[in-house]
C-alpha cells in the first residue's frame, strides 16, 4: 500500500509556471549569490568577520526574497493541488528542498561559530556548515535549469538563456567553494620554475575545474540546454564573478583573465556549433570534450606566458594542458555508456 501512494504521488501532475517565473527566481538568486560572493571577497581582504557584517545581510536577506518567491509560488498553488507535493512547481523540488536546507545550515553556521569560531583562509570553505550552506544554494539555484528540463528545452540562446543562466549560477558555486583550486586560486603557471608541491596542486585544481566545465557542459548537451552562445555565457560569466571577488590583482590582469575565459568560451561555441556532438555523434562528442579544456587552458596559459612571465618549462605547461584534455575525454565515455557487445 505504502509502494502504492507514493507511486501515485509521484505521478502527480506538477504545476508549471513558465519562463517568467524562472525569471523571478533567478533575480532573487542573483542577491543570494552576490551576497555569497562578497562575502568570499570580504574574507579575502582579512576583514573582521562576524554575523552582523553588511555582506552577511545581503546574504541571508538574498535568501529571504529567494525563499518568499520560490516558497510563495507553493502557497498560491496549494489551494488548487490535491497536495503539498503537487503544489510544488514542475522542477522546483529541488529548489523548494533547498530553501529548507539552507535554512538549516543558517542555524548551524551560528552554531558553529559559536562553539568554534569564525574560520579563517581556506577553512572557510571546508567548514561543515558554509558547505550545507552551499548544498543549499545549489539546490535552489538550479530551479530554473530543472524546470527547463522538466518542460522540455528547445531554441536557441534567447529562449533557453534561464537555464543557462541557472547552469552559470550552479557552476559559480562550485567554483565559489573550490576556491583554494583552479584558475582562479592564483596565476597558474606564473613565476619561477615551481616545486613538485606546487605543480602537483596546480595540476590537481586545473582537473577540477577542466571535471566541472565539461561534466556540467555535457550534462546541458544531454538535456538539451546548450544552446551555441552558452558556452560563452557560462565561461565569461563565472571567471568575471571569480576574479571580481578575488580583486586583488592589478586592473589589467583582471580584464586579461576575464577575457581568456571568454574568449575560451566562443571558441567552444564555435566547436559546438561545428561539432554538433551528440551521442549519435560520439567522435565529436569525444573531441568536444577533449578540446573545451584545453582550450581554456591553452589562452589561459598563454596569457600567463606573455604579460605575466612564467619559469615554468614547456613539459610542464604542455603536459599541464593535455592531461586537462584527458579529464574532458574520460567524462565523455560516462556520458555516451559503453556499446552493447555485438552477438
Amino acid at each position: 500500500m505504502a509502494t502504492l501512494t507514493a507511486a501515485r504521488a509521484a505521478a502527480l501532475p506538477r504545476t508549471a509556471l513558465g519562463v517568467r517565473f524562472d525569471w523571478l527566481v533567478i533575480a532573487a538568486s542573483a542577491c543570494l549569490l552576490g551576497g555569497l560572493y562578497w562575502d568570499g571577497w570580504a574574507h579575502g581582504y582579512g576583514l573582521p568577520d562576524s554575523f552582523w557584517t553588511i555582506w552577511h545581510a545581503v546574504f541571508y536577506s538574498g535568501y529571504l526574497v529567494t525563499a518568499a518567491v520560490i516558497l510563495g509560488a507553493l502557497a498560491r498553488v496549494r489551494p488548487r493541488a490535491p497536495s503539498w507535493r503537487a503544489a510544488i512547481p514542475a522542477g522546483y523540488e529541488g529548489a523548494v528542498a533547498g530553501v529548507f536546507v539552507f535554512g538549516f545550515g543558517g542555524a548551524f553556521d551560528v552554531a558553529w561559530h559559536t562553539a568554534f569560531g569564525i574560520e579563517l583562509g581556506t577553512d572557510a570553505l571546508l567548514s561543515p556548515s558554509h558547505l550545507i550552506l552551499g548544498i543549499g544554494i545549489a539546490l535552489i539555484v538550479s530551479g530554473p535549469l530543472l524546470a527547463a528540463w522538466r518542460r522540455g528545452a528547445s531554441g536557441g540562446l534567447a529562449a533557453q538563456l534561464p537555464a543557462v543562466i541557472s547552469l552559470t549560477a550552479l557552476l559559480s558555486v562550485f567554483t565559489f567553494f573550490s576556491l583554494f583550486a583552479g584558475p582562479y586560486s592564483g596565476v597558474l603557471g606564473s613565476g619561477a620554475r615551481p616545486s613538485s608541491t606546487t605543480l602537483v596542486r596546480t595540476l590537481l585544481g586545473m582537473y577540477l575545474f577542466s571535471g566541472l566545465v565539461v561534466g556540467m557542459a555535457l550534462v546541458a548537451l544531454r538535456r538539451g540546454t546548450l544552446p551555441v552562445g552558452s558556452l560563452t555565457v557560462l565561461l565569461g560569466a563565472n571567471a568575471v564573478a571569480m576574479i571580481l571577488m578575488q580583486g586583488h590583482a592589478p586592473l589589467e590582469i583582471q580584464v586579461a583573465f576575464s577575457l581568456v575565459a571568454i574568449a575560451a568560451g566562443a571558441i567552444g561555441d564555435v566547436l559546438l556549433w561545428r561539432f554538433r556532438p551528440s551521442d549519435s555523434r560520439r567522435l565529436q562528442l569525444h573531441a568536444f570534450a577533449f578540446l573545451l579544456p584545453v582550450v581554456y587552458f591553452t589562452i589561459y596559459l598563454g596569457v600567463v606566458l606573455t604579460t605575466v612571465g612564467s619559469g615554468w618549462t614547456v613539459h610542464a605547461l604542455t603536459g599541464m594542458v593535455t592531461l586537462s584534455g584527458v579529464i574532458g575525454l574520460l567524462l565523455s565515455f560516462v556520458f555516451v555508456g559503453a556499446r552493447a557487445p555485438s552477438s
